[in-house]
């Protein structure tokens, strides 16, 4: 384990916890250090080390810092609960919502991009009732919904309290991690993960970022006198694509991040643009 911490490809210095004063030493330099704790499941040792290690490590994202923005819920799992009617579960990634009779959102965007707007009547954390759910937590949300929408709730959807839009089309700065013997040129046609949204997406357009400062070979590049087909993506290249998704319209804004696969390949991106996002309320 030391010897594989130490490659290059790491870089990281292991360091072994013996007592509480070395979590602290460790925990702010997590970008250098590497913690090694000697643990046994027979006699316990090292667990009570390992347990303060894990709480004090920093928090990812600071959800809390988000809750001043429109409210954002994405939708999971979808039930038919008898007595209730339609219930969504999922992650509340924004805002603030407090459910009842008068709390009006939009559920969508459905096959042909459009939201359907209903009431939040009621939510539930953890299987207890609330009234007021929050930026951070993981949530369930019964919705009032005739028979007939409710037909139309799938995973991947949205909740939101205004502006609902969708899109076909957005622009990505995208990576491709791996990939070897595969070439990635226009028309190629991925599964894209965003967030919540899972659907095949293929590439309209492709633009080189900073070709010589990456140090690609000319063949990352279209050839002289040549058009826009030319260019060719590999492992290790950067670019700006302009994606389009192949089934339906999904929610998406700029600054979420991506993950696209295709057999070998794998590569990982961040929205910058939306060019055709239209009101979709119905």
């Amino acid at each position: 384990v030391f010897k594989l911490l130490r490659a290059p490809d790491i870089g990281k210095k292991p360091f072994v916890i013996r007592k509480e004063q070395d979590i602290a030493t460790c925990a702010g330099k997590l970008h250098t250090l590497a913690p090694v704790f000697d643990t046994s499941c027979v006699t316990g040792e090292g667990l009570d080390l390992l347990r303060k290690m894990l709480f004090s490590l920093p928090k990812r994202r600071r959800h809390e810092n988000k809750r001043n923005r429109p409210f954002e819920f994405l939708v999971e799992d979808i039930f038919n609960v008898p007595g209730v009617g339609s219930v969504v579960s999922g992650f509340v990634n924004a805002g603030e919502l407090s459910v009842g009779a008068n709390s009006h959102v939009f559920v969508g965007p459905t096959d042909d991009g459009t939201f359907l707007k209903t009431v939040a009547k009621s939510a539930h954390i953890a299987r207890i009732n609330t009234g007021h759910i929050t930026s951070g937590q993981s949530a369930c949300l019964a919705l009032s919904l005739s028979k007939d929408l409710r037909k139309k709730l799938r995973r991947g959807m949205v909740v939101l309290r205004n502006s609902p839009t969708s899109t076909r089309e957005f622009d990505a700065e995208i990576c491709v991690l791996k990939g070897e013997g595969t070439t990635i040129r226009r028309s190629y046609q991925a599964y894209v993960h965003i967030l919540n949204v899972r659907q095949s997406a293929f590439a309209k357009n492709i633009e080189i970022i900073n070709n010589n400062v990456l140090g690609l070979t000319p063949s990352h590049g279209p050839p002289l006198g040549d058009d826009d087909d030319g260019i060719v993506l590999r492992p290790g290249s950067r670019a700006k694509v302009r994606f389009e998704f192949a089934k339906r319209p999904e929610y998406i804004r700029p600054g979420m991040r991506m993950l696209f696969r295709d057999g070998r390949v794998r590569g990982v991106g961040i929205i910058t643009g939306v060019p055709e996002s239209t009101d979709a309320a119905q």
